[in-house]
C-alpha cells in the first residue's frame, strides 16, 4: 500500500489532502508548514531558502514515519520553494499541483486562475508560460477566501460573498477557456461552484492522484 506524506501550508489544507487521498485507500501522514495562511505568505515572499528548508524538514518527518511518496498539497507552497533541489536530494517521488498545470499547459491558450495570493498566481503563470509561450493568464489572488475557509465558513456563503460565479463568468468573457482553482483550499467549495457555474473549472487533486 502507498504511504503518502501530505505536506501543505496549514493544518486545514493538510487535512484536505489527507481526506482526499484516504478516499482511495492510501495511508497518509500529514505535516503542515505554517500556523496561518498569512504566516505562509510572508515566508513565500521573503525567504525561499527558509521555506525550502521547512519543507525538507517536513519530508524528513513523514519519511521517518514511512512515507514512500510525497505530495505537496499546496499550490502557493509548491511554487515558492526550490522544488528541483528537493527532488534531487530526496529519493521519494514528489508530486505537486504544478505537475498538473505542466501537463495541461499546451491544451489551452487562455487560462483563468484563482489562487491564494499574487505570489502563487505569478508562479503558476511562470510555469505555464515556460511550457506554452503563447499562453495568456487571467489571474487573481485572494487570501481572504483562504482565511474564510480556515474559519469554516460554509462553501455556499464563500461563493456568494466573493461573487465567485460572477467572477468565473467575467474571466470567461475575457477569453479564458478553463479556470484553474490554484489553491488546494478551494477544493472546499469546488463541487458547489461547479454546480452553479457553466464554466470549465479545474481543481487539480484528481489529476494529482494519477501521478501517485
Amino acid at each position: 500500500m502507498k504511504k503518502i506524506g501530505i505536506i501543505a501550508g496549514t493544518k486545514v489544507d493538510t487535512k484536505f489532502g489527507e481526506l482526499f487521498f484516504a478516499k482511495f485507500k492510501a495511508q497518509t501522514i500529514g505535516c503542515s508548514i505554517s500556523e496561518t495562511p498569512q504566516e505562509q505568505t510572508q515566508l513565500q515572499v521573503l525567504n525561499r531558502k527558509q521555506l525550502t528548508e521547512k519543507v525538507q524538514s517536513a519530508i524528513d518527518k513523514v519519511s521517518k514515519e514511512g512515507a514512500n511518496t510525497i505530495v505537496i498539497y499546496c499550490n502557493s507552497l509548491s511554487g515558492a520553494i526550490d522544488l528541483e533541489f528537493l527532488r534531487r536530494v530526496n529519493k521519494q517521488k514528489i508530486i505537486t499541483p504544478l505537475d498538473v498545470y505542466a501537463k495541461i499547459a499546451n491544451n489551452y491558450k487562455v487560462f483563468g486562475l484563482l489562487a491564494a495570493n499574487c505570489q502563487s498566481t505569478a508562479n503558476i503563470e511562470k510555469l505555464i508560460l515556460k511550457i506554452n509561450k503563447e499562453a495568456i493568464i487571467i489571474g487573481l489572488g485572494n487570501l481572504n477566501i483562504v482565511n474564510d475557509i480556515e474559519n469554516n465558513h460554509r462553501p455556499i456563503d464563500i461563493i456568494n460573498n466573493y461573487n465567485l460565479v460572477e467572477l468565473c463568468d467575467i474571466i470567461s468573457k475575457s477569453g479564458a477557456e478553463i479556470i484553474i482553482l490554484g489553491c488546494t483550499h478551494y477544493s472546499y467549495f469546488y463541487e458547489e461552484l461547479c454546480g452553479l457555474s457553466n464554466q470549465i473549472i479545474l481543481e487539480p487533486s484528481e489529476e494529482m492522484k494519477k501521478f501517485v
